[in-house]
């Protein structure tokens, strides 16, 4: 995989979820938001070697963390962890599903994009919920739910719908990020 291509289409896929989020959020249907972020994840663990593709998600996952607006708590300090995590174990359930994908169609793109913000979500109501009961975080943070969760399973499914015209992008990228399938088999 080539690393520079990833890197130059994290930075564009974090800068689209956190430059236009506010468009493309839903503000009638409980604010739920895409993420062009987890549709990148998605699409490089469908299609990069295991180690690279945990390596990848962990790295835009901080990236995310990182980013302005999205992993800050009280105090303007940054919370690393929820979405690093989140993406990695997202792409750990694309690594283990792919096996049974065609890896080169839009739809596997869009589902393979659900289960990872689903997953993503999960770590992240999860760290929430610990991060509140903690006792040196202050309680700045609500507790989460199920109806957190509800609003993460909308954000998957929105996220699925942007990961067809997403994915059918990247797909067309493929030759450039020259992903590594190993060597094959002849006979003769």
């Amino acid at each position: 995989m080539r690393w520079l291509v990833f890197i130059v289409s994290a930075i564009v896929a974090v800068a689209l979820d956190t430059g236009f989020s506010t468009v493309f959020t839903l503000r009638g249907a409980w604010f739920l938001t895409p993420s062009f972020t987890a549709c990148l994840v998605a699409f490089t663990a469908l299609m990069a070697p295991p180690v690279a593709a945990i390596w990848a998600a962990w790295l835009v996952g901080m990236l995310v963390d990182l980013s302005p607006g999205v992993g800050e708590a009280a105090g303007s300090l940054h919370v690393i962890g929820p979405h690093a995590l989140g993406y990695a174990l997202g792409a750990w359930i694309v690594l283990n599903l792919r096996i049974y994908m065609f890896r080169r169609r839009v739809l596997t793109v869009a589902l393979l994009t659900f289960l990872c913000v689903l997953a993503a979500g999960l770590v992240q109501v999860a760290i929430g919920i610990l991060r509140f009961w903690m006792p040196w975080a202050g309680g700045e943070l609500v507790p989460f739910g199920a109806g957190e969760m509800l609003h993460e399973a909308g954000n998957a499914a929105y996220s699925a719908l942007l990961a067809i015209p997403v994915g059918w992008v990247l797909l067309q990228t493929v030759p450039l990020w020259r992903f590594d399938y190993g060597t094959s088999r002849r006979s003769g």
